[in-house]
């Protein structure tokens, strides 16, 4: 459990540290982790997010006044919006992010090949009971 605790801190300062990069808030964040993976509708957002519409366009609202969103039609739906962060999200916490990627891959290279299988099992039995636990 202390393990698991310590991990939990380091993933929460990482995430911190692209929060005040980014001048954002913890949840304005995690919209734009969201969005790594390409667009989404803001009521798909909000749901995700646990937010009202209102709070999800307030949101948008705030991330587009700072360049790092950027609101589009949805093609094929004349009223659909698509919301999209902007390359400015990625090349700022790229690097910090990035960092922590290689920093790990560092880490692990030492392992021999077996036990790098083994601890991204149990990496990723940890996240699946976290999700069970969040529900």
């Amino acid at each position: 459990v202390a393990a698991c605790r310590r991990l939990h801190a380091a993933i929460d300062a990482l995430d911190q540290a692209a929060a005040n990069m980014l001048g954002v808030s913890r949840n304005d964040l995690r919209c734009l982790n969201l969005l790594e993976h390409g667009p989404m509708p803001p009521t798909k957002l909000g749901a995700a997010l646990g937010l009202t519409s209102g709070s999800m366009t307030s949101l948008v609202d705030r991330l587009e006044a700072k360049g790092l969103v950027e609101r589009a039609r949805a093609p094929g739906d004349r009223r659909g919006v698509l919301v999209s962060a902007t390359p400015r999200v990625f090349e700022t916490v790229g690097r910090l992010y990035r960092g922590c990627a290689d920093a790990v891959r560092s880490t692990v290279a030492g392992y021999p090949a077996d036990e790098r299988h083994i601890a991204a099992r149990h990496l990723s039995d940890v996240a699946a009971a976290w999700e069970r636990a969040a529900v």
